[in-house]
C-alpha cells in the first residue's frame, strides 16, 4: 500500500507543490520553537541591560555620595583640629611648648583652668560673660565650651611679640582674654608676659 501511495505521488502533477508545502510545514515546526527561544533570550537580555543600567546609575550615585561624605568628613576633621576639649589638652600643651621653643621664649607657668559652658546658637557672641537670654536657647542642642589656659612666659620683647603672633596665627578657636607684660630684670633686658587664653569647642547637649 505504501508503494502504491509513493507511485501515485511520483505520478502526480502536483507533487512539487506537495513537496514544497510539506517542506514549509516541517520548517515551521522546526523554526517556531526557535523563534520562541530567541524572543525569550531577547527579553532576558533587555531585562539584564535594564538591571545593568540601574546598577550603574546606583554605583554612580553611590560614588558621588561617598565623595560628598569624604568631603564633609575632611571639613569636620579640619574643624575639630582647631578646637580644644579634654582629650586634646595634652596636644595643646605640647603645641604651646613648641611655640615657646620656636620663638626663644621660656615658659614659667602653664596651667589649665576648669571648663565653662553655655547653650549656644549660630550668631550668638561666644565671648559674652553669661548666656544670651533668648527663647531659642531652650531648643538649642549645642553647647559652647571654653577652657582657660594661663600662660606665663619670659624673653625679650621681640621673642614675646613673636609668641603672641604665633598664637594668633595658629588657626585655633581661641581668644586672648587678658595680656600683661612687665620687666623681669633690673635692666629690663628680660620681660615677663602673662596671658589668659580661652580655647573653644562645640559639643552636643547631653
Amino acid at each position: 500500500m505504501i508503494e502504491q501511495l509513493l507511485r501515485r505521488f511520483c505520478e502526480s502533477k502536483h507533487r512539487k507543490l506537495i513537496v514544497i508545502g510539506g517542506t514549509i510545514i516541517v520548517g515551521l515546526l522546526l523554526v517556531m520553537p526557535l523563534v520562541d527561544v530567541i524572543r525569550a533570550g531577547r527579553d532576558e537580555k533587555e531585562a539584564l541591560l535594564t538591571e545593568l543600567e540601574s546598577a550603574q546609575s546606583v554605583a554612580s550615585e553611590l560614588q558621588s555620595f561617598e565623595s560628598r561624605v569624604n568631603e564633609k568628613l575632611a571639613q569636620l576633621n579640619s574643624f575639630e583640629a582647631r578646637t580644644t576639649d579634654d582629650a586634646s589638652l595634652p596636644k595643646l600643651r605640647g603645641q604651646l611648648v613648641d611655640f615657646a621653643k620656636e620663638t626663644a621664649c621660656s615658659i614659667r607657668r602653664l596651667s589649665v583652668g576648669g571648663a565653662g559652658s553655655k547653650l549656644w546658637q549660630p550668631g550668638q557672641n561666644p565671648l559674652a560673660a553669661g548666656p544670651d537670654r533668648k527663647p531659642s536657647d531652650a531648643n538649642s542642642n549645642v553647647v559652647l565650651e571654653w577652657r582657660p589656659v594661663n600662660l606665663s612666659l619670659s624673653g625679650n620683647s621681640a621673642s614675646l611679640r613673636s609668641m603672641v603672633e604665633r598664637l594668633a596665627s595658629s588657626g585655633m578657636f581661641m581668644h586672648i582674654k587678658s595680656l600683661e607684660m612687665y620687666p623681669s630684670s633690673p635692666k629690663r633686658e628680660s620681660l615677663t608676659l602673662e596671658m589668659e587664653i580661652w580655647y573653644f569647642t562645640l559639643a552636643r547637649k547631653g
